[in-house]
């Protein structure tokens, strides 16, 4: 057999995962560029609005992945496996984003918001969606619903695997060189296996890492604020979990690269960096006083789950007036 090729499982991470809102504070960070780039009319490929109306733009900076990832592939000198990544990093890794996407984009709906549309980008994708008539709960719902759409996605893979004569003693997230080479069947088996075990990572990456601004970090905010936590020390929390994740990130990503040969090593610091500087932006605004500044904190969903300060009565003994809850225009749409 040629050398066995361990799987490190790419990610469309909600770096990829989180959606975009209108009002943004005027610090400048890595997280604003790239929203900024993202939604330049002339930066993406416009793919059309083939799902429920619903607009569908490719990065042009997309592309790039693919580059890397063939770059990191070249070192095997097997055209199987250069074509296996332009395969697995092309059409199922994009097909698999635009699910995940129309999930946050269907639920919205469903729930009352509005949707602007899908970017994809080369760490995942953005859903530009607004609030929903739902409140923070609203938000929570929305933001698990991208990942669980992976769970259609496996039963689907685990299909093809066996339509190709997979072997399940064999299923796996390691394989052979030589297998994509043996036959197309066989090539379509290690593909199946792989998509399979990339939706499982990109499922339990975005619903159990709590690190904003992944749909975990999201979910997290939204607990919070349910909880009855106030904005700025929700802010706190959310912003210094997502820190420490991505130092713990980075560290797999370079070990992997490093020790185990895995390209998408290269893919997973990347992420990590992203995530360290969406979070230290929260950081840096809550340590100011200006969370509401924040794309994630400046809506009136979040506030009206907050609970009052209590007030005390005037001199006159009568209770101080309720404190008034924001109106349905105050809750900013993407």
């Amino acid at each position: 057999h040629a050398p066995r090729h361990d799987l490190a499982l790419v990610s469309a991470s909600s770096a990829a995962f989180h959606r975009l809102h209108t009002s943004y504070s005027p610090r400048l960070s890595l997280t604003m560029v790239m929203r900024s780039l993202l939604t330049e009319d002339r930066s993406s490929l416009k793919i059309g609005s083939c799902c429920c109306g619903i607009p569908i733009a490719l990065h042009y900076s997309y592309f790039l992945l693919l580059l890397i990832e063939l770059a990191a592939s070249a070192r095997y000198l097997d055209a199987a496996f250069s074509l296996f990544m332009l395969t697995l990093y092309g059409p199922v890794l994009l097909l698999t984003i635009v699910l995940h996407e129309l999930g946050h984009c269907w639920m919205t709906r469903k729930l009352g918001g509005d949707v602007g549309g899908i970017v994809l980008w080369p760490l995942g994708g953005f859903a530009m969606v607004g609030p929903t008539d739902c409140g923070t709960s609203g938000d929570f719902r929305v933001a698990i619903a991208g990942p669980l759409t992976h769970i259609p996605q496996m039963i689907f893979w685990v299909a093809m695997f066996a339509a190709f004569g997979g072997n399940f003693s064999k299923f796996s997230m390691s394989y052979y060189l030589d297998e994509l080479s043996d036959s197309a069947a066989s090539f379509f088996v290690v593909l199946s296996q792989t998509a399979f075990w990339t939706n499982l990572f990109i499922l339990a990456f975005n619903l159990f890492v709590p690190a904003y601004p992944l749909d975990g970090g999201r979910c997290l905010a939204a607990y919070l604020i349910m909880r009855g936590y106030r904005m700025e020390k929700t802010a706190l929390i959310v912003s210094v979990t997502a820190m420490v994740l991505s130092g713990g990130l980075l560290m797999f990503g370079m070990i992997s690269f490093i020790y185990m040969h895995s390209p998408n090593g290269i893919y997973m610091a990347l992420v990590s960096a992203y995530i360290f500087s969406s979070s230290m932006n929260l950081f840096n605004l809550q340590k100011e006083g200006r969370v509401r500044e924040h794309p994630l904190f400046s809506r009136g969903v979040f506030e009206e789950r907050e609970i009052p300060e209590v007030q005390q009565p005037d001199e006159a003994g009568a209770p101080a007036s309720p404190p008034t809850s924001p109106k349905a225009e105050d809750a900013e749409m993407a």
